[in-house]
C-alpha cells in the first residue's frame, strides 16, 4: 500500500506532509483534510514542526483508508500541537526578556523600608503605606499601626 501512495519504506516522516499535501491539493474540491495539510504546512514554514509523535501518527492513519477519520484526528492533533507550540513562543516573546509579572516586591520605599521588625511594640511585617503589626504590650490593638 505504501508504494502505491508513493511512500517508500524508508521515506523521511517530514515527508508524509508534503506527500498528502500534493496529493490532496491535485484532488478536486476541497474539504478537512487539504485545510489541515494547509495549516500543518504553513505552521511548519513558520518554524513550529510536527513532532516525531505527530507524524508518526499521520503516517500510522494512511493504513486505514479509505476510512479518513483517522487520518482528520492525526492532522488535528498535530495542528493543534504546531498552533500550540506557536502560542508558547509568541507569550515568550511577548515578555521582552522581562519575566512574565512583576508583584511589586524588592521596591525600596524610603519613608517604610518594610521587612520583618520586632521590637517592644510587637512584629511588623511588611511596608509600603501600611504595614501590620501582631503582638505587641498586653491591652494594645493589632492590626495597621496608628501613627
Amino acid at each position: 500500500m505504501a508504494l502505491t501512495l508513493g511512500f517508500a519504506p524508508g521515506t523521511a516522516r517530514a515527508d508524509v506532509i508534503d506527500d498528502l499535501a500534493n496529493e490532496f491539493t491535485l484532488a478536486s474540491g476541497g474539504g478537512e483534510i487539504p485545510s489541515l495539510l494547509n495549516q500543518a504546512v504553513k505552521l511548519r514554514n513558520a518554524g513550529f514542526k510536527p513532532t516525531s509523535g505527530e507524524l508518526n501518527a499521520i503516517s500510522d492513519s494512511l493504513k486505514y483508508r479509505p476510512n479518513q477519520t483517522p487520518m482528520i484526528n492525526a492532522l488535528k492533533a498535530a495542528v493543534a500541537g504546531q498552533t500550540h507550540r506557536m502560542s508558547q513562543a509568541n507569550a515568550a516573546n511577548n515578555n521582552n526578556g522581562s519575566g512574565c509579572c512583576t508583584i511589586g516586591i524588592n521596591t525600596y520605599n524610603p519613608y517604610s523600608p518594610g521587612g520583618v521588625t520586632a521590637g517592644p511594640g510587637g512584629v511588623n511585617i511588611g511596608g509600603g503605606a501600611n504595614p501590620w503589626q501582631i503582638g505587641g504590650q498586653p491591652g494594645t490593638v493589632i492590626g495597621a499601626p496608628s501613627g
